[in-house]
Formats: structure tokens, C-alpha cells, sequence
């Protein structure tokens, strides 16, 4: 009888086929949607969207905004430094939107208007109250008609002659350097002021906390807007109004969004500005050092050699006394030196590098003499007010801002009568 092959004595078993043996998986494809992202990874993708960063700067204001988190841009700001033609007549405002940036875009374009309008023949300070008010409360109104549920935060400064006017509504700050001090001229308007709170209270509504803040109805953090069809009832945008007389002992204005104001801190702000502008006013432009009508050897050959440029740039940085966190690298100097003199390196004359150390004592006394007062200048130039403005949002972003961020900086001795011409 045949022996079955299935069945050999060895007792081995038949090998499967190869379509049931069991396949491997194929690698799995994870969406990038879902990768963990490091953190190095999400900061630079939340620094990303600063990208369309603004900048803008004119003789006695500048101002830098940029983009936080959100998706659209909804800061706005205006600038209008001779109103009417008249140099000493100036508005400038901040707004910070919410819900889209309909209300900040409209209130940018229409609330230095009904302002004006409104301020007709005011001469008192509580005449001037009372149309800025009134200039607010226009501007929501007609925003109001649009049917959008949009809103905005202000400050705004409005100058007249030797009167200044800071109004505000929301968290939006206006902060006065006098003297080398701040000073808030502005209280923020949030649902969390035991007054605000109060008041919202009294008219029916309520204030809870929400997302690890207090909000008005659980939705808004402020207590006062431009807009906000949905809580006008309690969200009011009558505005907090004080007037000032311009005197010899302030400086400038830090108008900024709350982007800013939750990072940096008052004095903090009016310091770096100092800074930023004494150190651009310190900077030597090849005109500043030729430009004396006397020098009788013009402007050639005026160079010093590179060791005496050091010595008398390093002199000047003692006497204006900056703390050492503010002086210049000292790897900026060579390139200090290209952009401060000529090309020409032969040792100065005796007579020259006297003049040249007249001009640089006598710029440094006046440097100085601005810094504990504010006199001996013609105003911050544009260069050094925008460099303040970016240093301001940069700082803020460092320390984790996310959200928009607008920076602006009015110096007043454009406007003083005191001021030098």
C-alpha cells in the first residue's frame, strides 16, 4: 500500500502557502496636524505671525504695531500732528480691537472727526470735557447703525495751544513722562475695578469669571467700548477725560495697547524711551562734526585715528552716565567709526582735535543737561522715537505677549512754547 506523502515518517509538518502567512503592518502615517510640537518649535511659529509689523515715524511721534495670535490684525491707530494746518494742533489715538477690527478700523477714521466737530468754540477745560465726550459717544452711535458686534479700546491725546487732553475707554493707557517720571494719566477700564464692576451691577448686568479673568456677562474683559452691540447696555463708551497744561518738565507721551502694558511696566516704558532716544541723539552724524562755519580746514582730513576716536567716544559715554546696561557695545565701535567720520585715518592736528573735543563737550553737556530736564533740544528725531516704539513691542514680546501690540510716542516739545528753535 503507497504511503501517504503528507504523512512521511519524519513527521514534519506541510509549510503553509505564502498567502496565509501574516503580513506586517504598514507604517503608520501620523498627520503633522498631530506631531508634538517642541517648544522652540511653537515659539518661533507664534513669532511668525509678528511678520506684518508696522512702522511709522514723522517729526514728534512714531509709532510700531505689531501682529499677536489672532488671526487678523485688530489694532488701528491715528496720527494727525497739524490739525487745520496749525503746527502747535495735534491728535493721536490707539485702538484696540475685539471681535474682528471693523470697530477699531472705523473708530481710526471717524472719532478725531466728530471730536473736532464737537470741541467748536471750547475754551474750558470742562468745555473740553464735555465735547471729547460727546465725540465718543457719536462715534458709537453711528458705529452702532452698522449692525456689527464688533468693538474697540481708545486713548487718544488731543492738543490745543498749551493744553493737552487724554481720554480713554477700556485698557488702553496714556503714560506722561515728566521729568524723567511716569506718570499714568489713564485708568484702565476693566471688568475687574471694584467701581466698574459696581456700575454694571446697578444696571442690571453682572460680572463672573471666565477663562481665568473677570468679564462682563462672562464675555468682556472691559467695562467700557466702543462697539459691543451685544453688552452696550452695560458696556458704556463714555469716555474718562483730564486735561493738562503743557509745562517745561514734560517730555513725552507712551500711548499703547493693553499688548504692551501687561509686560511692561509704566516706568519701565518711559526708560527705555529716554534711552532709546538719548542714545540716538548721541549718535555723531559726519555733518554734526564738520558743520561748524569757523573750521578753517573744512571738512577733509578732520578724521582722528582710530585709538582717539575710541578714547573720546568712550569719554563722552562717562559723562552722560548711562547705567551700563545702556551704553554701546563695545563691538559697535568700529563700525561707529565708519559711520561717524571719514575715511581718512591720518593723525588729527592739535588744533583740530581741540575743536573736535569742543564739539563733542559741548553736545554732551547739552545730552546731559536734557536728561535731568528735558531742555537743550529740538524734540527726539524720528529715527529715535521708532526705535523706542519697536524696542517697547519687542520687549513685550519677549516676555510672551500674544496679543496685538501697538506703540506710540509723542514727544511734546514739538508742541511747548519753551521749546528750543
Amino acid at each position: 500500500m503507497a504511503s501517504d506523502p503528507s504523512s512521511s515518517s519524519t513527521g514534519a509538518l506541510a509549510l503553509p502557502s505564502p498567502s496565509a502567512k501574516r503580513k506586517r503592518p504598514s507604517k503608520l502615517e501620523i498627520p503633522s496636524v498631530l506631531r508634538e510640537l517642541q517648544p522652540d518649535q511653537l515659539r518661533s511659529r507664534d513669532l511668525a505671525c509678528r511678520d506684518d509689523a508696522v512702522c511709522f515715524g514723522e517729526p514728534g511721534v512714531a509709532v510700531a504695531s505689531f501682529k499677536g495670535k489672532k488671526q487678523l490684525m485688530e489694532d488701528a491707530f491715528k496720527i494727525a500732528s497739524s490739525l487745520d494746518g496749525n503746527p502747535s494742533k495735534g491728535f493721536f489715538g490707539v485702538y484696540d480691537g475685539h471681535g474682528g477690527r471693523k470697530a477699531a478700523d472705523y473708530v481710526a477714521e471717524h472719532l478725531h472727526e466728530n471730536i473736532l466737530e464737537m470741541m467748536g468754540n471750547a475754551d474750558a477745560s470742562s468745555d473740553k470735557e464735555a465735547a471729547i465726550k460727546a465725540g465718543y459717544l457719536k462715534t458709537d452711535r453711528e458705529f452702532m447703525t452698522q449692525g456689527l458686534s464688533s468693538g474697540a479700546c481708545c486713548v487718544t491725546a488731543l492738543i490745543q495751544g498749551q493744553e493737552i487732553a487724554i481720554s480713554n475707554l477700556g485698557d488702553c493707557r496714556a503714560v506722561l513722562c515728566r521729568g524723567g517720571v511716569a506718570e499714568a494719566l489713564t485708568k484702565d477700564h476693566r471688568a475687574d475695578k471694584e467701581d466698574e464692576k459696581q456700575r454694571i451691577e446697578d444696571m442690571g448686568g453682572f460680572v463672573e469669571m471666565h477663562r481665568g479673568s473677570w468679564r462682563v456677562h462672562g464675555i468682556l474683559s472691559v467695562s467700557r467700548s466702543i462697539g459691543d452691540a451685544h453688552l452696550k447696555q452695560w458696556v458704556m463708551a463714555e469716555p474718562d477725560t483730564r486735561v493738562l497744561h503743557l509745562t517745561g518738565d514734560m517730555e513725552f507721551l507712551v500711548l499703547a495697547s493693553d499688548g504692551l502694558w501687561e509686560e511692561v511696566g509704566n516706568q519701565e516704558a518711559v526708560n527705555i524711551v529716554k534711552r532709546s532716544c538719548l542714545a540716538d541723539k548721541a549718535t555723531f552724524s559726519s555733518t554734526d562734526l564738520h558743520k561748524d562755519e569757523n573750521d578753517e580746514y573744512g571738512c577733509v582730513n578732520v578724521s582722528p585715528s582710530s585709538k582717539l576716536r575710541r578714547i573720546l567716544l568712550l569719554k563722552q559715554q562717562k559723562k552722560i552716565k548711562q547705567s551700563p546696561s545702556h551704553r554701546r557695545p563695545l563691538e559697535s565701535w568700529k563700525d561707529s567709526e565708519n559711520e561717524f567720520f571719514g575715511e581718512i585715518d591720518s593723525p588729527p592736528l592739535k588744533s583740530r582735535r581741540v575743536s573736535l573735543v569742543k564739539r563733542i563737550n559741548t553736545k554732551t553737556e547739552c545730552l546731559s543737561s536734557q536728561e535731568n530736564n528735558g531742555d537743550c533740544n529740538k524734540g527726539f528725531s524720528p529715527v529715535g522715537l521708532i526705535a523706542a516704539c519697536k524696542e517697547l513691542a519687542n520687549l513685550a514680546i519677549s516676555r510672551g505677549s500674544l496679543d496685538d501690540i501697538t506703540v506710540m510716542v509723542v514727544d511734546l516739545s514739538q508742541f511747548r512754547r519753551d521749546k528750543v528753535i
